[in-house]
């Protein structure tokens, strides 16, 4: 890899990692539900072309099942707690659960041998959760910690249904998973928000810039140059910039929130860091399904 296509990497690592903080900053403005119906229409539109120029997914009852588990369940969860009042530093450690949960799902589903290194790994990121879980910050805020969690576990589940498919077109598959999204959306705002147009009016451009942000930076743009990356170069060499991400969201989110980071959450979260790099150097294929 040339110096140009390692900058790549790391920019891509750092558009995901900011993705926390423009959620955060429009779930200020919006509900979870909203917010993520309009910012699937926009990608759905963005991405409308592969939609009618390419012939449809061969496996389309994953590609729903897809919709469901990626786009509503995990992003639904990620957003919702946050929206609870969850500081954006525990919800950037707690999503990277998937990793381990994915690797534990591999052992379960498909009888993969997980080996010493990835167990010590998922040992090692379970312990730093459980640390960061003890914090006085998590303390008051243990079910959003825990709603965080499970967006990471329902990440894996999305890993293991992408990896049944075999190889996909990212970017079609990311058109579709929109537009399934659409309907979901609706039913869940409809059901649980007020007064949409209110909202979605009263919005200042802070809330449509962190928005667009979401949807095109982190979204078609991030997911097009790491896919783009991994066409030419071999996985394990781009699966580790994937542990840029916390990194870059920890950093961006202590500019725009200064958040208090106390040394229990820095030893936890370093522990978690560590454990998931192990795994994604055993294994680096879990790079492959991001999780922003």
């Amino acid at each position: 890899m040339q110096v140009a296509h390692k900058a790549m990497a790391a920019a891509v690592a750092a558009l995901w990692g900011g993705n926390f903080v423009a959620a955060k900053l429009a779930l200020g403005a919006w509900p979870p539900f909203l917010l993520l119906g309009i910012r699937f229409v926009l990608v759905a539109l963005m991405l409308s072309p592969l939609l009618f120029l390419r012939p449809r997914p061969k496996h389309m009852k994953q590609v729903l099942l897809l919709s469901f588990m990626l786009g509503t369940l995990h992003f639904s969860l990620m957003f919702g707690g946050i929206w609870a009042g969850l500081d954006v530093s525990s919800g950037i450690i707690a999503t990277q659960l998937g990793v381990p949960f994915s690797c534990l799902l591999g052992s379960i589903v498909f009888g993969e041998r997980i080996g010493r290194w990835r167990s010590l790994g998922m040992l090692v990121a379970f312990i730093g959760i459980f640390v960061i879980a003890g914090t006085p910050q998590i303390g008051e805020k243990f079910w959003q910690f825990g709603i965080s969690c499970m967006a990471a576990f329902a990440w894996a589940l999305s890993n293991a249904v992408m990896k049944r498919m075999g190889e996909v077109d990212i970017m079609q598959l990311l058109a579709w998973i929109s537009v399934l999204c659409l309907p979901q959306y609706a039913l869940l705002t409809l059901l649980f928000d007020h007064d949409h147009w209110a909202l979605i009016t009263a919005a200042p451009w802070q809330i449509w810039a962190a928005l667009g942000y979401t949807a095109l930076f982190s979204t078609i743009v991030a997911y097009g140059m790491w896919y783009w990356l991994l066409g030419r170069f071999p996985v394990s060499h781009i699966a580790p910039y994937q542990m840029l991400v916390p990194v870059f969201g920890l950093a961006i989110a202590q500019y725009f929130f200064s958040e208090p980071l106390s040394a229990q959450f820095l030893i936890g979260g370093a522990l978690t860091l560590l454990g998931v790099g192990i795994i994604i150097v055993r294994q680096p294929r879990f790079g492959v399904l991001t999780k922003s």
